[in-house]
């Protein structure tokens, strides 16, 4: 059902090895046995906490038979029935009111599984386990983690952090695997006639990336002024940094104006009369 594509029509893009190695790898490919464990490890928690909260509490008979254990449960039982219509096995069921007392004779003692539940400790085994991943993939640790508490979101995508650095490299390689493909779809059109033949001469293809570091926009816009005072930069370039249309922003600016100078001459009462 397909349709073959000559090879010189598909973009191959490589990622996380070598520019001499022909496949590129995912990037989890180096941490998969990281992410292995911490999946076991959840789900082993959850698990343990599972069966440990599901058991209100354990009596220990000391000097009791078997049969007088099963005796007593099945006297202190408020309700008996079997969870499995093809099981023989009753199940006893007690409830206790909040604030129930009990009174344990000799010989009889209470333990209470969930009291003894302590998840900090696998916790913290699974943030370390976590914390590595994050180093490997020159990450922030807060993106595998979910917990910014050991450092501020705005200290870890400085600009001059290793995370954001990766970003930045990661941004530039799909900037320029992006304007290949813009560029071929230009090239396409123009051989299909939808487009004239010397429009590269006349076109030009810039490609905004999102900002990644903290902004303080009062310092950037200072910083701007600055540059467009000395002709660094164009006002071009500085709407665009804006998220404006240049070209868009000057009609407006133009439509504005007449509509002020309008206004100023009915006030004047130079308007035209009839």
């Amino acid at each position: 059902d397909g349709e073959p594509v000559d090879a010189v029509h598909v973009q191959h893009r490589k990622a996380n090895v070598d520019a001499n190695v022909k496949r590129g790898l995912p990037l989890y490919f180096a941490v998969r046995k990281n992410l292995r464990r911490v999946e076991k490890l959840l789900r082993n928690m959850s698990a343990l906490a599972e069966i440990q909260s599901a058991i209100a509490l354990i009596r220990k008979h000391r000097s009791a038979a078997r049969n007088g254990v099963e005796q007593f449960v099945a006297d202190g039982a408020c309700a008996t029935g079997s969870p499995n219509i093809h099981s023989a096995r009753n199940r006893h069921l007690s409830h206790y009111a909040p604030g129930t007392i009990l009174d344990a004779p000799a010989g009889l003692e209470y333990d209470f599984p969930a009291s003894g539940v302590n998840a900090s400790n696998f916790v913290t085994v699974l943030q370390a386990e976590l914390r590595a991943i994050a180093a490997r993939l020159v990450m922030p640790e807060f993106m595998f983690t979910s917990d910014a508490s050991n450092a501020n979101y705005s200290s870890t995508l400085v600009a001059e952090g290793p995370a954001v650095k990766m970003f930045e490299r990661l941004q530039s390689s799909l900037k320029n695997d992006d304007l290949r493909v813009m560029w071929r779809v230009i090239d396409n059109a123009a051989a299909a006639g939808r487009l004239p033949r010397d429009v590269r001469r006349h076109v030009d293809l810039q490609v905004t990336l999102p900002s990644l570091h903290v902004r303080d926009q009062l310092r950037e816009c200072q910083i701007e002024r600055i540059a467009y005072e000395r002709g660094v930069l164009s006002p071009q370039t500085w709407s665009q940094r804006l998220g404006l249309d240049y070209d868009q922003e000057q009609k407006n600016f133009a439509m504005h104006t007449g509509v002020a100078s309008g206004e100023l001459r009915d006030a004047r009462g130079e308007g035209t009369h009839h």
